[in-house]
């Protein structure tokens, strides 16, 4: 097994009672990961894709009883601590994977729908998902408590990841004074959402912008035009105002920390021949100079949507899963992302995700580019 690999992952503390340890843990877990990215989607297909290359696998895993069954899988992830697979995953993403600087990292949940637990009156699992849209790959998550919601589960999750000197986006249900302030004493930027959630901040900006729009002269104002989309017979414009917060003291409730920006993004787009015209509105830390700036982190945390959270639907077919013991379900969903993100970032072959995984399924060299980029 890769010395890399072996590292990062013994550090993973073993859940089981020790009469119990027919396989070791660094062959569960490796395996496991290499299912996922060659497109299992349960115990039982972990088990037929180890077993279908249990002869791959044996050059470099030790394998005293040979490939696990499907129950010893779910037994494991059952107790396998989240939070422990997840340092493991990145301190060895980081390892055998040349990363970029962290620009935005874009914050957002999602539920596990398949996961939902009617006899216990439980709807699906949330979780909240940081991810890196510069490297492609999920930095974090963190399951949201039954009967909560994201509020106090965002600050909880950003206090884990390294964000000095990035950009965080979120969505309105972030705009909470904890969340905006953990991000600044991190020493990062926010851009995030603002809507009714924020009753009074939301109405002072709309009302800073109609007095800027009625004639009133502010210290600093800029725009950025963005280049139109055209989708699907859609064309959609976009332009981003700014304006300087500090110029509206008298408006702002000063409780919010480092707000520098008021954000005001206007949406033109033509469909089946109509104009539709909406607005948006946005804070940030960033200093309202830097509209375009602004502008990039805005369309960034897109990514989140586009990149992650529809991947996961679509091609990786998370929702249709029913893995209903939490533990589990927050441990496979964690490999489903880690697989995404190493299969998003395998570039010699031009293809969808779920082209990849099935290649990956066939060949175990390529399957081996995917995981170590060699």
């Amino acid at each position: 097994m890769d010395d890399i690999f072996v590292a990062c992952f013994s550090e993973i503390k073993d859940p089981r009672m020790e009469r119990t340890k027919k396989h070791l843990l660094l062959d569960i877990i490796a395996i496991a990961i290499c299912a996922v990215i060659s497109g299992a989607e349960g115990w039982e297909e972990m088990e037929d894709f180890g077993i279908d290359n249990q002869e791959w696998f044996s050059g470099f895993l030790a394998l005293p009883n040979g490939i696990p069954s499907h129950d010893t899988f779910a037994r494991v992830f059952s107790l396998l601590d989240p939070k422990a697979l997840e340092a493991a995953s990145l301190k060895w993403i980081a390892q055998v994977k040349e990363l970029l600087p962290e620009t935005v990292i874009a914050v957002d949940g999602k539920a596990l729908r398949g996961s939902a637990r009617s006899q216990s009156d439980l709807k699906g699992l949330h979780i909240i998902n940081a991810w890196s849209c510069s490297n492609g790959i999920i930095l974090g998550q963190l399951k949201v408590a039954d009967k909560s919601n994201e509020i106090p589960a965002v600050p909880e999750l950003l206090r884990q990841l390294f964000l000095k000197g990035a950009i965080v986006t979120l969505d309105a249900m972030g705009c909470q004074e904890e969340t905006l302030r953990t991000i600044s004493e991190a020493g990062a930027d926010y851009v995030v959402s603002l809507k009714g959630n924020q009753g009074d901040l939301f109405a002072s900006a709309q009302d800073c912008f109609k007095l800027v729009d009625g004639g009133l002269r502010v210290l600093s104002k800029n725009t950025a035009i963005d280049k139109p989309d055209t989708l699907h017979g859609r064309v959609e414009k976009r332009q981003v105002e700014v304006l300087d917060a500090s110029g509206f003291k008298e408006l702002i409730d000063p409780r919010w920390p480092c707000l520098h920006s008021l954000v005001r993004v206007t949406y033109e787009r033509t469909e089946a021949g109509k104009k539709i015209k909406e607005q948006r509105y946005a804070v940030s830390s960033i200093d309202c100079q830097a509209s375009q700036k602004i502008m990039n982190a805005m369309r960034c945390h897109w990514n989140v949507e586009n990149c992650l959270h529809w991947s996961l639907d679509v091609t990786l077919s998370e929702d249709a899963c029913r893995i209903r013991d939490e533990n589990a379900a927050v441990n496979f969903s964690w490999l489903r992302k880690l697989a995404l993100g190493l299969l998003k970032n395998e570039k010699s072959f031009k293809g969808s995700i779920r082209r990849k995984q099935r290649r990956a399924h066939r060949s175990t060299s390529y399957l081996s580019r995917v995981i170590t980029g060699n």
